[in-house]
């Protein structure tokens, strides 16, 4: 087997610090967004272990300068009103943010049109595999 998965994350690693510190940001503030964007809101708690942040208060002074800047909102959870709920607000700073991802959107948009249907349901569920080895490895990472 080659080397290119390594490759892959090492590189998406870099890519996501620069876009994180082009932003003025740190890594983790950006994959917070990166996480709200896909899963939409969270509690902060479980936006922390989504993440990472295992230290008690790290994830409230991610979600204070994230709020701070425009990028999310806390709201109250409308099904059970004691719950607070972390959402990325997606005009204003976020909007900009995208705009920073837009030659990287279309170069793979660019990569996903050069191949072809079949190919593609190959490659997509090799993708979801791949992602569910790493997530289940990352866990056990951080359990250890």
């Amino acid at each position: 087997m080659s080397d290119q998965g390594r490759l892959t994350a090492v590189r998406s690693a870099l890519f996501h610090v620069g876009v994180a510190g082009r932003a003025g940001m740190n890594v983790t503030d950006f994959n917070c967004l990166a996480v709200l964007d896909k899963d939409g809101p969270l509690t902060p708690h479980d936006l922390a272990v989504r993440i990472g942040l295992t230290r008690g208060g790290a994830i409230t002074a991610v979600v204070d300068r994230l709020q701070r800047t425009g990028y999310v909102r806390r709201g109250r959870d409308a099904t059970d009103r004691r719950r607070v709920l972390v959402e990325l607000v997606r005009d204003g700073p976020y909007h900009a943010l995208q705009e920073i991802l837009t030659d990287v959107n279309r170069a793979y948009a660019d990569l996903v049109e050069s191949y072809g249907d079949a190919e593609l349901v190959i490659i997509h569920d090799f993708a979801v595999r791949a992602n569910e080895v790493m997530w289940k490895q990352t866990q056990q990472l951080w359990r250890n």
